[in-house]
């Protein structure tokens, strides 16, 4: 099959898939607690806010906070959160499972499937079996979730063409099978692949949106925000309006956090080199009120009449 008509199957394909212009706003309720799961799609997302702060100023008079646990390069295994213990790969799973239930989240919004689809059509069985044991372990939440899908690779164009086909057929297997999973549990989808994939491969202009043909830059993740509300049935534009100082206050709060959680020499300080900078572990916890204040600035900038 050409290049050109595995474009046209697939967007018919990618048609086919989407609904979410018919389906119900997903809300989200004062008292929530969201926790982003997911690998560099996500982990990245907190360096631009645009996603929470789409969230956030959509319901400015409800208490709702968010917690980025993604994790570049990470898959439904939890691998990448090994750190030195790759003879016990079931600790990875174990790792991400447990700091997420920590949380006490009421919403977790799943983004898992980019870094497993490299493994092509051998690895689905693999990866579908894993996103199964992954959304088990997180039942005790109790949480409403919702499971994204990776965006698509641009700049298909300048990629060979057996690497543009092996892409787009893997990744396709992939967000098919994320689609098949929330169907059979009944959960929601946000389904970031067809909404970029449609005018992608159509050719439609755009500035770039990522720095590498895979990572979303400022750019793509301010459209991805707007993408990613019409993927959760938003019908309006309420709380657009809020703008910049809002987002800067939520990259703020979100770099206050990873340094909470993932603070950089963490081996020192709670690993087996612990006897080294052990001592300075309780510093950590010194992040907690500066993460509150930083959180009582965003609720009073949501809440600024425009």
């Amino acid at each position: 099959m050409s290049f050109s008509k595995a474009v046209c199957s697939l967007v018919a394909i990618l048609l086919s898939f989407s609904n979410s212009t018919h389906a119900a706003e997903f809300e989200l309720k004062d008292g929530d607690k969201v926790v982003w799961l997911g690998s560099t799609l996500i982990e990245r997302e907190q360096r631009y806010g645009y996603w929470e702060a789409a969230l956030t100023a959509r319901w400015p008079d409800r208490k709702i906070t968010f917690r980025n646990l993604g994790w570049s390069g990470d898959n439904v295994f939890g691998e990448a959160r090994l750190a030195f213990d790759i003879n016990n790969p079931s600790l990875g799973l174990k790792r991400m499972v447990d700091l997420t239930l920590a949380e006490k989240p009421t919403v977790i919004f799943i983004c898992y499937g980019m870094n497993e689809s490299f493994e092509g059509k051998e690895g689905l069985e693999r990866f579908e079996k894993g996103y199964e044991k992954l959304l088990d372990a997180l039942k005790p939440a109790k949480a409403r979730i919702v499971l994204m899908t990776p965006t698509p690779l641009e700049h298909l164009n300048s990629l060979p063409a057996n690497v543009k086909d092996n892409r787009i057929g893997n990744l396709t297997l992939y967000c098919e099978a994320i689609r098949k999973l929330a169907k059979a549990r009944e959960l929601r989808v946000a389904d970031l692949f067809y909404r970029f994939g449609v005018e992608e491969l159509l050719g439609v202009l755009r500035p770039p949106h990522t720095d590498n043909g895979i990572h979303l830059n400022e750019f793509g993740y301010s459209w991805s925000a707007s993408l990613l509300k019409t993927e959760l049935g938003f019908k309006d534009s309420r709380g657009d309006s809020l703008g910049e100082p809002l987002r800067q206050a939520i990259i703020e709060k979100n770099k206050l956090y990873f340094y909470r959680w993932r603070p950089q020499n963490e081996t020192y300080l709670f690993g087996f080199r612990k006897k080294e900078q052990g001592q300075n572990a309780k510093e950590i916890a010194e992040f907690d009120p500066l993460i509150s204040k930083a959180e009582a600035e965003i609720d009073r900038l949501k809440k600024v009449k425009k």
